[in-house]
């Protein structure tokens, strides 16, 4: 039984500047008739224990220098005797945070020092070997390419409320990795050596061959790139596409690599609805990573001071959007998806559902199936479909069926902030699966003021 589960999770009212914070049990348990056994996790260390045995760390150090070629590769297995049976991992901006970098607080750069990367694939310096590390453990994989700590997470059933349905239910980097494993696959059943190498998790999808370079496709909008300083410490990585730059959203005190995402150019025109708008940095706290603090640095985007449907304005993260969101609000043109033709690219933002004013005052009722169902509005928001994924933190959820005009935008859903979907979520929210909530879909949908 592997369990990734979330076990508290503390609201954006709480924590106003991460926008949220939530932490993820990760255990593994063997079951054997009615024996159960604790199992460790892959790749994953101890980090308390190997902390305070400067031997048993030697040893790991001499393991990684030893099989430096196959952590390269990504197909390392570390021995027992250096692994967690249990780890927290943390969001949000989890790709930055120190808890979620398991060797980075281990070792240093200089104790990596004397290895030859000449001839490696992925990792080319030291700093490099330690951040493939940290991406191979459970919770640096879990929180970088993941959606909301997770790589599989399904799609609802009818039973669930129209209003809060999940539209794409696995992650970017399962998205990525499936073409890989096909590739995998095929050359075995052909005879052939397979290609081996397992690119960092939050890479995008590559053209795979039996051996050799990957030949990665340029990163979409919003999706995680490295900057310049941070590529260059590894061997082939990849580029932004579509127009984006590799723009950092986010440091961390005691992480190396920096948050980064392919974002629109300052000063671009083609802004749009849900882009991040606010750069930030995180002072780790080690020992109570639930005490991390997150400091808005900048604004760098959607400048407008007031929410309109012609301008874009910065949303706090206090409302529940990690590192903002660039804000319109919907017109006419965008309740009828005008700007969505067949044949066409999918455009970046889509009138979707916002909870406004009036859900968060209904909320306080604790009724939820009312507040579903007569206190949501329309709003613009990133669009997102099984191939094109939300950014970190956020995940792509349905438009309701009798939504109008959603028959045209079938297949197409918005990116919401992870934890506004009530199955993603365990502070005491009622989850609204026996529901029939219904939206009055032409009652104050789009209303400026409510949102």
């Amino acid at each position: 039984l592997e369990l990734n589960a979330q076990v508290v999770r503390f609201p954006s009212g709480q924590e106003t500047e991460f926008g949220g914070q939530a932490a993820y049990l990760m255990r593994i348990f063997g079951i054997d008739g009615a024996t159960v056994s604790e199992k460790p996790l892959e790749n994953t260390p101890d980090v308390a224990r190997l902390s305070e045995d400067a031997v048993l760390k030697k040893k790991l150090a001499d393991y990684v220098s030893a099989n430096v070629g196959a952590v390269d590769l990504g197909v390392y297995e570390i021995p027992d005797e250096f692994l967690a049976r249990k780890v927290i991992s943390w969001s949000t901006f989890g790709s930055a945070r120190q808890a979620n970098h398991p060797f980075t607080p281990l070792f240093q750069p200089a104790d990596f020092a004397g290895l030859d990367y000449s001839a490696l694939q992925l990792v080319r310096t030291p700093e490099a070997l330690v951040e493939r590390l940290d991406n191979g453990a459970c919770q640096g994989c879990h929180q970088a390419g993941s959606t909301a700590g997770f790589h599989f997470i399904g799609l609802d059933d009818r039973t669930t409320s129209p209003l809060n349905r999940i539209e794409v239910g696995i992650s970017p980097h399962l998205h990525a990795e499936i073409p890989r494993r096909v590739a995998w696959l095929r050359a075995t059943t052909e005879g052939k050596e397979p290609n081996r190498f397992r690119p960092l998790s939050f890479a995008p999808a590559g053209g795979w061959k039996d051996a050799g370079e990957v030949s990665y496709v340029p990163a979409e909008m919003a999706m995680p790139c490295l900057m310049p300083e941070d590529a260059a410490r590894f061997g082939q990585t990849w580029q932004c596409g579509g127009g984006t730059v590799c723009t950092p959203l986010a440091t961390a005190s005691g992480v190396r690599t920096r948050l980064a995402q392919c974002l629109l150019p300052k000063d671009s025109r083609a802004m749009f609805s849900g882009h991040p708008c606010l750069t930030g940095s995180i002072a780790s706290n080690p020992s109570q990573p639930f005490n991390d603090r997150y400091t808005i640095t900048g604004q760098f985007a959607a400048f407008a001071s007031d929410i309109s449907r012609t301008a874009y304005t910065c949303r706090p993260p206090k409302i529940g959007v990690p590192a903002g969101i660039a804000y319109r609000g919907c017109d006419d043109k965008d309740r009828t998806f005008a700007a969505f033709r067949a044949g066409k690219p999918m455009p970046n933002e889509i009138c979707g559902l916002v909870g406004g004013k009036k859900f968060d005052t209904c909320v306080a009722t604790n009724n939820f199936d009312q507040c579903l169902g007569g206190a949501v509005n329309r709003g613009n928001r990133p669009a997102c479909s099984a191939d094109h994924f939300c950014r970190e933190d956020y995940m792509c959820q349905s438009l309701p069926p009798d939504t109008p005009g959603a028959a045209k935008v079938k297949g197409i859903g918005f990116c919401s902030p992870t934890y506004f979907i009530f199955q993603m979520r365990i502070d005491n929210h009622a989850t609204p699966w026996a529901s029939a909530a219904r939206a009055t879909m032409g009652a104050g949908f789009g209303a400026a003021e409510e949102e």
